[in-house]
């Protein structure tokens, strides 16, 4: 498993080839964590890791409106930590479970989750 040290490192993993469009570059933390969670959110994930939900709400907005390149200032670095630390936690997790090539069992584990939850294809 990746381990993710820095959030331009986990921006770069989940925009390359993105899951969402080709090559995405993230400029804001914002943008990063919409698509983190958006990937978290996926059947391929969520039937393993819901623990993202919430994440953003736990977020300051003047985290979320940075741009990723300023986070490798000390001073920034230390007004975040928490919330830098959060948001790795839940990248080093999701992004390597997005990434993963699913086999036939964990393509019925998903569906046994999706009926557990009560999801209708048909939604």
């Amino acid at each position: 498993m990746n381990n993710y040290q820095t959030i331009q490192e986990a921006a770069d993993a989940l925009g390359k080839g993105g899951p969402f469009t080709p090559d995405e570059v993230y400029n804001s933390v914002g943008s990063f964590i919409d698509d983190l969670i958006n990937a978290g959110n996926s059947d391929k994930v969520y039937y393993k890791h819901d623990d993202h939900l919430g994440l953003k709400s736990k977020l300051s907005e003047k985290f979320l409106d940075r741009d990723i390149d300023e986070l490798d200032e000390a001073e920034i670095l230390s007004e975040h930590e928490d919330e830098i630390t959060a948001t790795l936690n839940q990248a080093n997790i999701i992004i390597p479970l997005f990434n993963k090539e699913l086999n036939e069992d964990d393509l019925d584990d998903i569906e046994e989750d999706k009926y557990y939850r009560g999801c209708n294809d048909d939604d």
